[in-house]
């Protein structure tokens, strides 16, 4: 698939508030099975969790395109950068009107979910797979994207992104995200995902063939 590169910046973001409850215990939150609890810890975003745990987050736009959008969700400690999130997300071949302005602000560089957040849209995450990225034949491209955390596979997380607002709801991308492991590990993704993670534990066809867009993506980023 022949991808048009648009951009590549690196910008720090402004997030919504979150509760108080969340940012001084998120652990306690996210590990809950009450279904208000299992609601309230998967609205929320990466960018939430990402400020909540380690005090800060960026993202890079490593590549941006028609199709294709790859990015890097990352914390800084002392002034070294470590990404907590690598990203690929897969737009629609046709984006419609009543989402325009906002697809345009996130080819811009903006985060996804804060944007469709800010412009009063719900958004529902449909999940195709949740597991350990098994399938790499070596460590390098994880280590060159998340340093040296030795032979730990990270995990992987594909989900259908659905907005929905004024009776009206569309897809909006798929998206992978491989999480660092000292973010989150796959007993956290189960758990932030709750009751609907027991479908999503086998991977069909379009996520078999979605993961090796990742894993392509992982060697030249």
């Amino acid at each position: 698939m022949h991808v048009e590169q648009r951009c590549s910046k690196v910008r720090a973001l402004s997030l919504i508030e979150v509760d108080f409850m969340l940012a001084s215990d998120p652990t306690k939150t996210l590990q809950s099975k009450s279904p208000a609890a299992e609601k309230q810890a998967s609205d929320l975003g990466n960018s939430d969790r990402i400020r909540l745990k380690f005090g800060n987050y960026g993202i890079e736009i490593v590549e941006n395109g028609l199709r294709i959008r790859v990015s890097n969700l990352f914390s800084t400690t002392a002034g070294l950068r470590t990404n907590r999130t690598f990203a690929v997300v897969m737009y629609p071949a046709v984006i419609e009107p009543a989402f325009q302005n906002e697809h345009e602000a996130i080819i811009d560089g903006q985060s996804i979910g804060i944007v469709f957040k800010d412009n009063g849209w719900i958004i529902d995450k449909r999940h195709q797979y949740i597991g350990q990225l098994e399938t790499l034949t070596d460590f390098s491209d994880v280590h060159s994207l998340f340093g040296d955390i030795g032979e730990v596979q990270p995990v992987i997380h594909v989900y259908s992104l659905i907005i929905k607002k004024d009776n009206a709801e569309f897809h909006y991308a798929s998206i992978a995200e491989v999480h660092h492991p000292e973010y989150l590990d796959l007993e956290e993704l189960k758990a932030i995902c709750g009751s609907e993670v027991d479908g999503a534990l086998v991977k069909d066809q379009d996520t078999i063939d979605f993961l090796k867009i990742v894993e392509s993506k992982m060697r030249n980023a």
